[in-house]
């Protein structure tokens, strides 16, 4: 598989506190890739990272390498407005919608509201409401809809679910998984690796900055049965 995605040697300060130890990940175009580990191993801080978004950090190295066309583009000077013209896109957790437009200028602002709503009509109602009056796991659901419906290359979302009940839940990573294409990839975070495995194609695990497991579902599920059972 061809490399939409991969970061080489990421350290990441805070102060004098080291939080990312030389992280390396790559993420392959057609495939969804997770990033699993528990709360405060890295994962918001990587995603971060690789999207150039604002930071607090008072330090940070690495190199970020995007694909573009038939090249491997190092991108690791690039702005975060560089990095998004060439197709990568990100989602935070937390503030990640427009809080005084309304829903439906939202969706139109990031994605494709007609397919937006295909997706997950539960937004409907909401249309003509502030995004900013919303509850954290409506502005969570809106905030997907629009990266997916939108323009992107590498898609990159930082716990998708947050806040969102169980059985949306499911149908939002389902909705993730759908929207991979061959020349297209996806990268999530999410600290219950259980949610994501179920539609995952590659995981990367993140311990206390860490990478400590980089292959398939189906051996971290293994892994983790060996652990448990040990």
């Amino acid at each position: 598989m061809t490399v939409a995605l991969r970061c080489v040697g990421v350290r990441v300060r805070y102060g004098g506190i080291e939080v990312l130890h030389g992280v390396g990940i790559a993420v392959p175009f057609g495939a969804l890739t997770t990033l699993v580990g528990p709360n405060g191993a890295g994962k918001s801080t990587l995603l971060g990272w690789c999207a150039g978004a604002a930071s607090t950090a008072s330090a940070s190295e690495g190199r970020l390498i995007l694909a573009h066309l038939s090249d491997a583009l190092d991108a690791s000077g690039w702005s975060a407005t560089r990095r998004a013209s060439h197709g990568l896109r990100l989602v935070p957790s937390g503030l990640n919608v427009f809080q005084r437009l309304t829903v439906a200028d939202n969706l139109r602002a990031t994605g494709d509201p007609a397919a937006a709503l295909a997706l997950f009509p539960e937004l409907e109602p909401l249309l003509p409401q502030r995004a900013g009056t919303l509850s954290g796991g409506q502005r969570q659901l809106l905030a997907v809809a629009g990266a997916l419906t939108g323009r992107w290359q590498v898609l990159v979302i930082d716990e998708p679910v947050q806040g969102i009940a169980p059985a949306l839940a499911e149908r939002v990573y389902a909705a993730i998984a759908a929207a991979v294409t061959p020349d297209r990839a996806i990268l999530v975070a999410d600290p219950i690796a259980t949610r994501a495995l179920r539609v995952a194609d590659f995981v990367w695990q993140l311990e206390r900055g860490r990478v400590t497991f980089a292959g398939e579902p189906a051996e971290f599920t293994a892994r983790l049965g060996r652990t448990h059972g040990a």
